[in-house]
């Protein structure tokens, strides 16, 4: 059975800068933790699917952003 998690306002916790890696922790409904092993490129790929995410917000949810010349 999956165990759902949520992340709480945590730090990234950073284990190496060369190569980049580190670990975020979040919370499973049962007040267990789970870290959340982290590089370069799996975070690139959270922060994408996260902000398509957030792109989904309905209408006035979501800023503006206007790019070019008016």
């Amino acid at each position: 059975m999956p165990k759902f998690v949520e992340y709480q306002d945590g730090d990234v916790e950073v284990t190496s800068r060369k190569p980049l890696r580190g670990t975020l922790e979040l919370v499973t409904d049962d007040d267990d933790t789970v870290d959340m092993f982290l590089d370069r490129e799996n975070a690139e790929w959270l922060m994408s699917a996260l902000a398509e995410f957030l792109m989904q917000g309905e209408g006035d949810e979501m800023p503006k952003i206007s790019i070019g010349r008016r």
